[in-house]
């Protein structure tokens, strides 16, 4: 039985499109479907509820109950990051409005030495996330194999004991 996934994008369905706050906590969502929102206005990530299997095994359990923790850590770091750099930038073009610039070469100097600082300034963070990132990632795989692994041997298990019955 394959898992069924629901995407819900942000102009289909537009009065049945959970938002990504509601969607952790929608009951008249069906439990056994993957659903993914619309992304976020701020991180940009598509917030996701991994449905749940009625025969959910631990290993599975234990991928859905991690996927979402790392789900959910990748959101607020770009969440945070994505304000950090909303918040400089509005600041930096507020600046250029209020002494009129308006030649446009100039305009672009400034937003390219504006980005350049700020990638350097943050490429400790960006490194580090990036590692975390990997790391997490590797772990992702490994409880995915796992998970499929106890499936595997769920489904023979139960197809052994069917056939002992007759």
């Amino acid at each position: 039985m394959r898992r069924q996934i629901i995407v819900r994008l942000h102009n289909t369905y537009s009065k049945k499109v959970p938002s990504a706050e509601k969607l952790s906590n929608d009951t008249d969502l069906r439990k056994d479907c993957d659903y993914i929102s619309p992304a976020h206005r701020v991180s940009n990530i598509r917030r996701i509820r991994y449905g749940r299997r009625p025969d959910e095994t631990a290993e599975e359990m234990s991928l859905r109950l991690y996927a979402t923790e790392l789900h959910e850590w990748n959101h607020r770091h770009w969440q945070k990051q994505n304000f950090s750099y909303s918040s400089i930038k509005q600041q930096l073009l507020d600046e250029i409005e209020e002494n009129d610039l308006e030649d446009e070469e100039e305009i672009e100097r400034i937003m390219e030495e504006f980005y350049k600082t700020y990638l350097l300034s943050n490429r400790k963070n960006f490194n580090n996330y990036t590692r975390e990132w990997s790391k997490a990632n590797i772990k992702l795989i490994y409880l995915s194999l796992r998970a499929k692994k106890s499936r595997v041997s769920k489904s023979l298990r139960d197809g052994i004991s069917s056939l002992k019955v007759k």
